[in-house]
């Protein structure tokens, strides 16, 4: 009798530990919905139109390919580059930025697409000092750029460049942060592993080519970083003997919507 008392008292005393525990898990629950909820609201309500849903296209991808990437156009100097491209049949990913959107940039941009490249997130204004100031500086600055491709193209591309790589004196100190709002955001983000040099000093057609032919074949699924600004008159020139190159050497070229995403590891 005593015994089943006992146990009978322990039964008991187990079940209102459970039952505790039970309600403090659903109590720590409902605490941390709320909170995610909270934070939707707010990334909904502070810059409304920077959203998207990344995601990579699964495909087998060839032995040997080459994802060719532009930044800062687009401008007079995209239009000879998507001439060229098309010659070559070759396809390349576009970073805009948003100041050059004018009524021409948009028609180029439009024709960028149409052939079947890729636009992605660059920036709206370029200004290093500006956009790096703050977290909220840089979300800003990628809320007005994403509107923009929203009024003009009706959605908001789901890969980003940041300006100057991710790897700088100017992002550092809020690049992490950076890195993890976008990526809530559902936006892929993309660095590169080769780079022409084009925009750097005083480059030259050789200094180009050599810069990009002397690293790529150590590179797996290789980006090569090139420009299409209002001064990449060069690159626009030089980009017939890249892309004969290339193809000589058996590349297949593909947009980043193919490719895992690559950030900078340092």
């Amino acid at each position: 009798m005593v015994a089943a008392l006992l146990l009978a008292n322990f039964s008991i005393t187990e079940w209102t530990k459970i039952t505790a525990r039970q309600a403090e898990r659903k109590e720590a629950q409902a605490v941390l919905q709320e909170q995610v909820m909270a934070e939707n609201v707010t990334m909904e309500r502070d810059y409304p139109n920077l959203h998207a849903k990344g995601k990579v296209t699964k495909q087998d991808l060839p032995e040997k390919v080459v994802f060719l990437t532009f930044d800062d156009g687009p401008s007079r100097n995209t239009v000879r580059i998507l001439d060229t491209l098309k010659e070559y049949n070759a396809c390349a990913t576009f970073f805009v930025i948003g100041e050059n959107l004018t009524e021409e940039g948009v028609k180029i941009a439009r024709r960028a697409l149409e052939e079947g490249h890729m636009l992605g997130m660059h920036t709206e204004t370029h200004r290093y000092e500006t956009i790096y100031h703050s977290v909220d500086s840089f979300l800003t600055d990628y809320d007005k750029l994403a509107a923009r491709f929203v009024e003009e193209f009706g959605e908001c591309p789901a890969i980003y460049r940041f300006p100057g790589g991710s790897y700088s004196n100017y992002i550092n100190p809020i690049k992490e942060e950076l890195k993890e709002n976008l990526q809530q955001r559902g936006f892929l983000g993309y660095d590169w592993t080769v780079s022409g040099e084009d925009s750097v000093g005083t480059p030259t057609a050789t200094s180009i080519k050599n810069n990009i032919f002397d690293t790529i074949a150590s590179r797996e699924r290789p980006i090569i970083l090139l420009h299409d600004s209002p001064c990449s008159n060069l690159t626009a020139d030089v980009l017939p003997e890249i892309l004969e190159k290339l193809i000589a050497d058996g590349y297949t070229f593909m947009t980043l919507q193919y490719r895992e995403p690559y950030l900078f590891p340092w």
